[in-house]
């Protein structure tokens, strides 16, 4: 496994990450006999697969079901493995942004059920989960957590964001670790400018969605009529990079890792033979500067509709 500086947090971090969602709930791209949420037991030994495969830092949240718990089960234990989590920021009855004690009892409240859930004194990481612009401008809410951080509840915070004026809104804060964003074959966009300010910041940078939710795998023959673009871009760059479907997802993984300001590549591996492809993947090394320039034509898509999983109607 290969291991990468942690921006200025001075961990070393595996260059592939585990995230946990699909390990808490139905999540996906549904292909008939293969989707749903595992069975506890079995998601525990995946996730023990995966810290004794060499990854060190697996992602999760409040909102992933039951992902926090059975990750605390699974490796609570296991100091050397880094725990991500998530706090969420609710709107009021009217869209505002909560404050005050209200705000700071719902942060507080969260904290303890990840420590609690996670089976962690601190938490080694906590994001604030789908950073937007007015929420970075709320300053309440980074004052909570930093004051958590003081405390040593948390040990490095961080964002997940959507979109770029969100990440350089992130970048520009100053207090973050950690940046959590979008990156795959099909949707590139952070890395032109986000990549290179969050670099010169010195801030951690962890990608997500390296396989689009299952759009870059074979189960995009399953994807509704609504996201037929995503099939037809999902085939084209399975012909343009000379790959079946089974091996679509490999390159995919090896295209995130390639990018050397990347610190870490999240994978949502549902099982064990998903979790070995992928390490297989890791040990075939980066791509070359040929297929790296060619895979450049297929960020072609621009339409959050189709490339941000949260506007799907799909679970």
């Amino acid at each position: 496994m290969l291991y990468r500086k942690f921006g200025r947090t001075n961990l070393q971090v595996s260059v592939l990450s585990m995230g946990t969602v699909s390990l808490g709930m139905d999540y996906g791209i549904e292909r008939p006999g293969d989707f749903g949420c595992p069975e506890e037991s079995l998601s525990i030994q995946l996730l023990q697969a995966a810290a004794d495969g060499g990854i060190n830092l697996f992602d999760t949240a409040p909102g992933y079901g039951k992902s926090e718990t059975v990750l605390g089960k699974a490796l609570g234990h296991r100091t050397e493995c880094l725990l991500a989590t998530k706090v969420s920021v609710p709107r009021g009855a009217e869209g505002g942004i909560l404050s005050g004690k209200v705000l700071w009892k719902l942060v507080e409240n969260s904290l303890e059920h990840s420590r609690t859930a996670l089976r962690r004194d601190a938490l080694d990481i906590v994001q604030i989960h789908n950073a937007t612009e007015d929420l970075l401008k709320h300053n309440e809410v980074m004052d909570y957590l930093s004051e958590a951080k003081d405390k040593g509840i948390v040990r490095f915070l961080g964002a997940s964001v959507y979109t770029e004026p969100e990440a350089m809104a992130v970048i520009r804060d100053g207090r973050f670790d950690v940046l959590q964003v979008a990156y795959n074959l099909l949707d590139q966009h952070m890395a032109e400018k986000v990549f290179p300010a969050a670099n010169e910041s010195g801030m951690s940078l962890l990608t997500r969605s390296a396989l689009l939710k299952g759009v870059l795998t074979g189960k995009a023959k399953w994807l509704p009529q609504e996201l037929q673009k995503l099939q037809a871009s999902a085939e084209r760059a399975k012909d343009l990079l000379s790959v079946s479907w089974e091996k679509l997802p490999e390159v995919a993984l090896r295209f995130c890792a390639s990018n050397p300001l990347v610190s870490s590549v999240l994978i949502g591996s549902r099982t064990i033979p998903e979790l070995e492809a992928a390490l297989s993947a890791m040990s075939d090394g980066p791509l070359s500067y040929d297929l790296l320039k060619k895979i450049e034509s297929l960020a072609a898509l621009s339409d959050p509709t189709l490339l941000n999983p949260s506007n799907w109607s799909i679970a």
